[in-house]
């Protein structure tokens, strides 16, 4: 308790002056990151004079993971969005051409997969390379690799299975989370803009307008994210103290200089004149700096066997997955067998056959490619990834896309030069 005390004060403490910082000298807050932080210096201030409880905390924790759950379905929108504009763009935008020939990329591209020796490493690769490359599938014939992929799950657990088609779900526009349209109206206008685009057809002004917007959403998303990962791990902190704070040992010296610093930064925060900390926080922030490189050499590690439920809600709140469920895990995962799985695919192709109506080819092509990137790889040699990668290319008639796809590949994957 008192270590898991130790390393959530310093941690609190550190971050709170970065997240100053960054909305005050960097980015102005959204109104929704304002009313995250509004709350939070509330509930911190019930925690410097000894009172407050976690319930509050807890609600404020499920509205900062809602919000971020639609801002990551709003990354996942994007994201495809983001591959169609990719494949048009040498139509637009000159190019250094590429010279190499399918059979040598494919060569070039088999060379660095080869070079990986973790299992696991090679196969994050192999779906990197699925995600981008070319595809030119009926639904008939996509729906048959899902599938086959799914089954990759068998004996696995219908929960985690469930967890999986979820994300599938959601990465592929089939369901968005409620709110998308009222939480960020900005992001959703640019969204409903890139919908309403001709792909086919788009010309050079369209296609920068699209790109325009795609970088604006980007830019956004990411300062969003940046400040909301950062308030959640402020709350998980600060969540960690409330646990502990009735029987943690603490060193008086660390506690006063800990209360110091926070109220000096929660000050600033509720003074909000966009002016710097005093000086002194500096200070205060190297003596903490010295505690937390202790800390984190003796972090706080529950046994296996442990049961206590304060000291499991503490290990998860710091797992380092800042949006962790603090639900206690169901007792047994019964495991989902073929006809169950089978079931589950058909009822997930079925959804995407409404989804795709009306939606133009090219968007459904990149919804097809990134759902290939999630799922499990079911190659059996490296001839038939050698195959899939040059049938892939192949049958792109496409040229400008063909070669789009190849320098995307080669940027990620090989060095950026490799094809000119």
């Amino acid at each position: 308790m008192s270590m898991a005390y130790r390393s959530s004060f310093t941690r609190l403490a550190l971050n709170y002056y970065t997240m100053y910082e960054s909305v005050y000298d960097q980015h102005p807050a959204s109104q929704k990151i304002t009313d995250i932080l509004g709350r939070f210096h509330e509930i911190l201030g019930q925690f410097l004079e000894g009172t407050g409880q976690t319930h509050s905390l807890e609600t404020l924790r499920e509205q900062l993971i809602h919000d971020m759950n639609i801002l990551t379905a709003y990354t996942d929108c994007f994201q495809i969005y983001e591959y169609v504009l990719n494949r048009v763009e040498r139509r637009f935008v000159k190019g250094k051409p590429v010279r190499w020939t399918v059979e040598t990329f494919t060569d070039a591209l088999m060379e660095g997969l080869s070079q990986s020796e973790d299992a696991g490493i090679m196969n994050s690769r192999i779906q990197e390379i699925l995600g981008q490359l070319p595809v030119r599938y009926t639904r008939q014939k996509f729906y048959s690799m899902l599938m086959e992929r799914l089954t990759v799950y068998a004996g696995a657990g219908k929960e985690s299975l469930t967890d999986v088609l979820y994300m599938l779900r959601t990465s592929s526009m089939v369901i968005l989370p409620e709110g998308m349209e009222t939480e960020w109206p900005g992001l959703y206008s640019i969204l409903e803009t890139l919908r309403r685009m001709d792909y086919r057809n788009l010309d050079k002004e369209q296609y920068w307008e699209a790109m325009d917007k795609l970088h604006e959403a980007s830019r956004n998303i990411n300062v969003e994210s940046g400040l909301g990962l950062l308030a959640a791990d402020l709350i998980n902190d600060l969540y960690v103290l409330f646990l502990t704070r009735d029987s943690a040992m603490t060193d008086s010296e660390e506690k006063e200089l800990f209360f110091s610093l926070v109220r000096k930064v929660r000050d600033g925060f509720i003074k909000n004149d966009g002016q710097p900390l005093p000086e002194t926080c500096e200070e205060d922030l190297e003596k903490l700096e010295g505690i937390q490189e202790y800390v984190m050499e003796e972090q706080f590690l529950p046994d296996e066997k442990e049961t206590d439920p304060v000291l499991l809600k503490i290990a998860k709140l710091t797992s380092g997955s800042s949006f962790a469920s603090l639900e206690e895990a169901s007792p047994e995962d019964e495991p989902a067998d073929r006809n169950w799985i089978e079931k589950k695919g058909e009822e997930f192709c079925q959804e995407l056959t409404k989804s795709f109506e009306g939606m133009p080819k090219p968007v459904v092509r990149a919804v097809m490619a990134k759902i290939l990137s999630y799922l499990p790889v079911v190659f059996r040699s490296s001839g038939e990834i050698r195959d899939y990668i040059k049938d892939s290319l192949e049958g792109c008639t496409d040229f400008a896309e063909r070669e789009a796809c190849m320098e995307i590949l080669s940027w990620e994957l090989m060095d950026e030069d490799a094809l000119v």
